[in-house]
């Protein structure tokens, strides 16, 4: 099992991070931490093999922790995903200097941090059987472990009129409006629309938003992001998504 540590200074952020991790084989939640102090404090005692690390904690900064995980004796080595609302560009440069394996900006979809655990399964699994590997292999893995395995291309054709329409729909509706009512208006699968979302939420021409209720998890709704606003041509969008085939 990938022994998996929380570091979320909001509880119910954080149960919903350890239910998406934990909904995913081979990973097991082993804490929730929701400061830098009992981070650290965790980690000497349970040793993580994986960190899902917020940036904004209330005691320090979660760049700041991460640095001073990297002083740790070698037994304590561990990966970690970045999980943050930070996007600006000093953030993500300085966590993928520190050697973060992903950089996940909030919000996102269960899918979206699964597809990436399996990814970064994979790799692990790879990396600690005692063997040579190739050079191929290496980038392979390199690949892996941030989730950059390729999806398929949508310039091949037939998905162009799936994206044109699911912006359109979007850009017509003055609300956020959930999968499920994306599928009915479009007359396609739940699924379909689900996995199109999610890839083009990662492209930044649809926004999720969750919308939280009285109990259970949060809703996930979706609008057109900032991309679907600011480029000039349609095809523009519909050439930077790439998406898996229906």
């Amino acid at each position: 099992m990938i022994r998996t540590l929380i570091i979320e200074d909001d509880y119910r952020v954080a149960d919903i991070h350890a239910t998406y991790v934990s909904n995913v084989e081979g990973f097991e939640v082993i804490g929730k931490a929701p400061t830098g102090k009992v981070a650290y404090e965790m980690i000497l005692l349970h040793r993580p093999d994986l960190i899902l690390l917020d940036l904004f904690l209330p005691d320090e900064q979660g760049l700041e922790l991460y640095s001073r995980l990297q002083k740790m004796p070698e037994k304590f080595h561990m990966d970690v995903f970045v999980i943050t609302a930070a996007r600006d560009s000093q953030s993500v440069k300085e966590a993928l200097q520190l050697g973060a394996a992903n950089y996940i900006v909030k919000p996102f979809t269960q899918k979206q941090l699964s597809d990436r655990l399996v990814a970064y399964r994979a790799a692990f699994r790879s990396l600690n059987v005692s063997r040579d590997i190739s050079q191929f292999e290496v980038d392979q893995l390199s690949a892996l472990i941030r989730g950059l395995t390729p999806t398929g291309d949508l310039n091949n054709g037939a998905r162009k009129p799936t994206v044109e329409s699911i912006i359109s729909f979007l850009n017509e509706n003055a609300q956020a409006i959930s999968a499920a009512e994306l599928a009915k208006g479009l007359g396609i699968s739940r699924a379909t629309a689900q996995r199109y979302l999610s890839q083009m939420v990662d492209r930044g021409t649809v926004k999720l938003e969750l919308q939280y209720g009285t109990a259970g998890r949060p809703i996930h709704k979706y609008r057109p992001g900032k991309r679907a606003y600011e480029t000039k041509t349609r095809d523009a969008i519909l050439d930077s998504t790439i998406l898996p085939s229906e």
